[in-house]
């Protein structure tokens, strides 16, 4: 009985690392807002990190306060940020792997004036595209931010700013039916959207670029893409 004991322990013990080894290894981000793009980052990436031994794990977070938690580690990076958020987020690294491309819009409610002459336009907090663009196109105007893209367009069609910069996407998305037609639109710029980690996580970083690039050569984001409608 003695001996049967023993090895039973000896054989656990053989096997525990094993198993230890088998279980997947948990990486956390926040959830992103709902629009096809996002359900086929979040399908994309759950592949991609499920060849490499981790399971995606999606939490309900602030938005706002998203890119400030993965830059201190609180999550373990972000699903889709536009390439130059490591310039204020310095520990979040890019995977160099675009994972989508985007417009920045303008909308505004005047025919003749340029985007510098506008008087005043809001934007989105949360979203670096457009503070990214301000940065890069100083603008001498007053700059509304706002929490949402109901928000910016209430501002609109009241009469209360001039004009807003949008992510194409998510206006087609929470406003669908909304009449773009009624105001003047014009594309500022074609923006890319890459997959961030913390620094932490920096040795996965070229595993997951070699994992997206063979998605992409056997057909498995092209077919993703079919099936959120991004092309």
């Amino acid at each position: 009985m003695i001996k049967y004991f023993l090895q039973c322990i000896i054989l656990y013990c053989l096997l525990a690392p094993l198993c230890t080894l088998a279980k997947n290894q948990d990486i956390l981000f926040n959830r992103p807002t709902d629009t096809p793009q996002a359900r086929y980052v979040i399908e994309l990436m759950t592949l991609a990190y499920k060849e490499l031994g981790y399971d995606v794990h999606i939490i309900d977070f602030n938005h706002q306060n998203a890119l400030s938690a993965a830059n201190n580690g609180t999550l373990d990076g972000q699903l889709g940020r536009v390439a130059n958020i490591n310039q204020q987020y310095q520990n979040l690294h890019p995977v160099n792997f675009a994972l989508f491309e985007f417009n920045l819009v303008l909308l505004k409610n005047c025919q003749q004036c340029t985007f510098e002459q506008l008087d005043s336009i809001a934007i989105q907090v949360g979203y670096p595209a457009a503070q990214s663009y301000l940065n890069e196109h100083p603008f001498i105007g007053d700059i509304v931010k706002v929490k949402s893209v109901t928000a910016q367009l209430n501002l609109l069609t009241q009469q209360k700013v001039q004009g807003v910069l949008l992510l194409d996407f998510l206006l087609s998305t929470k406003h669908p039916l909304f009449d773009v037609n009624q105001f003047q639109m014009e594309v500022l710029s074609s923006i890319k959207s890459f997959h961030f980690l913390h620094t932490r996580h920096r040795a996965l970083i070229p595993k997951l670029e070699d994992q997206l690039q063979k998605l992409d050569e056997n057909g498995t984001i092209r077919l993703l893409r079919a099936k959120y409608n991004l092309d």
